[in-house]
């Protein structure tokens, strides 16, 4: 029982952590969208799409659930970013 908790634990973990570090990559390459720095945010954001992938293979030993919980996250991401928007700021310099 124990190991299935602690699974369970890591996939969630890691599931959320997925969703908010791609949110916040997304939202950082729609404001460098002009600059060449958005391709820098893009391959990042497709990185951590292997890596999530790829930690969440290990646990589960399954590609059909691990390609099942790619997709529900990526549906949620699609959600977050549909119902509450990019994050979108002007990008200043620090004042010394």
């Amino acid at each position: 029982m124990g190991t299935k908790v602690k699974k369970a634990v890591d996939i969630t973990v890691e599931s959320i952590n997925f969703i908010i570090i791609s949110y916040a990559l997304s939202s950082a390459a729609m404001s460098f969208r002009e600059s060449w720095i958005y391709i820098l945010f893009f391959a990042s954001n497709v990185w951590l799409i292997g890596r999530y992938y790829d930690t969440v293979n290990k646990v589960t030993k399954s590609k059909i659930i691990t390609g099942i919980l790619c997709a529900v996250c990526l549906l949620i991401f699609c959600l977050m970013v549909y119902f509450v928007g990019y994050i979108d700021g002007e990008i200043t310099q620090f004042q010394g």
